[in-house]
C-alpha cells in the first residue's frame, strides 16, 4: 500500500499485489489489484477508494495456494488454481487458530469466501485470460431463489463453497458504569490532559478512538475541526468535521482512520459538559507547541499530531495507574468491584463509545437514531444494542441516575 497526499492535504492510499523475493524485496508488480472488485462497473472512482480490505483476503489465498502449498498442489500460476484448492483454503481459513488462540467468526469467513470467489470470477470473465483459466465462473457460483422483504422472489448467485468454522465464546470487556466515567474524565484532565478531550469526543459524540485523532483545532488551515452554534449566548449545537482524512503531520504519518466520513454532532444532552471540556483543552493547548500548518487537536511531545496507538497506550496507562487504584479504595462497593474487574480485564478506548451508545439506548432512541449518533454505515451495531436493551436497562438504570 502506498500513502499519498494531494496538494490540498487530502490523504489517500493505493494498494497493489506484488511478488517479493526471499528477502522481502519487491521484484515485480502485478495487475491483480484490478480484479479485486473495488472499481468494477464504475466510470468514476472516489479519491479515498482503496481495495486493501478486499485484497487482504485475496493475497492470503494466493500465498496459501501458490507459495505455502504450491508444491503440494503442483501450481505456479494463478491461472492454474482450481475450485478444490479454493475450498481447501476456505476450510483452513475457518479452522486455523489465530495468534491469540481464538478462531475467526463465521461472518469473517463468509466475507473471505465472497471476496476471493468474486476475484477468481473476475479473472475468469476476462476475455484475455478466460482461455487460460482452469476455473470457470459457472463453477464458482450456484443460483438460488431468495425472497426480498416485500416477499418478491429473486434469483441470486451464491458462492458454491462450504467452510467449517469454530464458534468461540468471545467476550469483549467494554462495559463501564456511569459512576466510573464521572471519575475517569476529570481524572484524565488532571493526569493526562493531552488526551482528556479525546475521551470526551468518544463519550459525548460517539467517535471511534482513531477518528478522535483526526480532529483539528478551530484555527486549522484546513478549516475548523469543530464548529459551535450559539443562540442567545448559549451553545445549542457542536459539530465535528470528519468529512476528509487529512495529513495532520509534516512527516506524513497516519494518525488514525476515519471509518465513516461525516459531520458528527455532539449529543444534545452532553453539549454543556462537552463545551466545558473543550474550554479546558484549549487552556492546555495554549501552553504547548504544535505544528501550526496542521493545527491538530491532539499533540504528542514532538508537537506533531498524536497517533491512535499513542492515544491507546496513554489511555491504558491512565486506567492502570490512576483509575483502577482510585476505584479499589472507593467506599462504593460497585466501584470497588469494577476496580477488581480491571485487574482481570483490559479496558480499551472503545468503552467510551460503548458507554455513549448505552446512554442512547437507555434514553429510548430507536435504531435509526442510534445509527445516526454513532456514525455507523449500517444499523447492525445499533440492532445489537437494541436486542440487549432489557439487560442494559436492568443493569445500568441505577448508575444512570446521576
Amino acid at each position: 500500500s502506498v500513502r499519498n497526499v494531494t496538494p490540498d492535504g487530502l490523504l489517500f492510499n493505493r494498494s497493489f499485489i506484488v511478488l517479493k523475493n526471499g528477502y522481502g524485496v519487491i521484484v515485480r508488480f502485478t495487475r491483480l489489484h484490478e480484479y479485486s472488485g473495488a472499481y468494477d462497473k464504475r466510470t468514476t472512482i472516489p479519491l479515498e477508494s482503496n481495495p486493501e480490505g478486499k485484497m487482504y483476503f485475496i493475497v492470503m489465498m494466493l500465498n496459501y495456494v501458490l507459495v505455502d502449498h504450491g508444491d503440494e498442489f503442483g501450481v505456479r500460476h494463478v491461472f492454474d488454481i482450481t475450485k478444490d484448492m479454493l475450498a481447501s483454503f476456505f476450510n483452513d481459513y475457518g479452522l486455523e487458530p489465530m495468534s491469540d488462540g481464538s478462531h475467526r467468526c463465521a461472518e469473517r469467513v463468509e466475507r473471505c469466501i465472497s471476496v476471493v470467489t468474486a476475484f477468481m470470477a473476475s479473472l475468469a470473465s476476462n476475455r484475455k485470460y478466460a482461455g487460460y483459466m482452469k476455473i470457470k465462473k459457472k463453477d464458482l457460483y450456484e443460483e438460488k431463489l431468495i425472497y426480498t422483504k416485500g416477499g418478491k422472489p429473486v434469483k441470486k448467485l451464491i458462492p458454491d463453497f462450504k467452510a467449517t468454522v469454530i464458534n468461540d465464546e468471545k467476550v469483549i470487556f467494554r462495559d463501564i458504569p456511569t459512576k466510573a466515567v464521572e471519575i475517569l474524565i476529570p481524572m484524565a484532565f488532571r493526569y493526562a490532559p493531552d488526551i482528556a478531550f479525546a475521551l470526551c469526543l468518544q463519550a459525548f459524540a460517539g467517535l471511534r478512538a482513531s477518528e478522535a485523532m483526526n480532529v483539528r483545532q478551530e484555527g486549522s488551515p484546513y478549516g475548523p475541526g469543530i464548529t459551535f452554534t450559539e443562540i442567545g449566548g448559549q451553545v445549542t449545537e457542536a459539530a465535528i468535521d470528519l468529512r476528509r482524512e487529512l495529513a495532520l503531520r509534516s512527516d506524513g504519518a497516519e494518525v488514525g482512520l476515519i471509518k465513516r466520513t461525516r459531520i458528527q454532532r455532539v449529543y444534545p444532552e452532553f453539549i454543556a459538559t462537552f463545551c466545558e471540556a473543550y474550554r479546558l483543552h484549549k487552556q492546555y493547548l495554549a501552553g504547548v507547541s504544535f505544528e501550526e500548518d496542521y493545527a491538530p487537536m491532539f499533540v504528542n511531545r514532538d508537537g506533531m499530531a498524536m497517533s491512535y496507538e499513542s492515544y491507546r497506550q496513554k489511555f491504558k496507562d491512565l486506567v492502570n495507574n490512576h483509575l483502577r487504584p482510585e476505584l479499589i479504595k472507593s467506599s462504593d462497593p460497585e466501584l470497588r468491584i469494577y476496580g477488581q474487574l480491571l485487574y482481570e480485564n483490559d479496558l480499551g478506548t472503545h468503552c467510551l463509545r460503548h458507554w455513549f451508545t448505552v446512554q442512547l439506548v437507555l434514553r429510548n432512541k430507536e435504531i435509526g437514531d442510534i445509527q445516526f449518533w454513532r456514525g455507523d454505515k449500517n444499523p447492525e451495531s445499533a440492532f445489537t444494542y437494541m436486542q440487549n436493551k432489557g439487560e442494559l436497562t436492568k443493569a445500568l438504570k441505577h448508575t444512570n441516575e446521576t
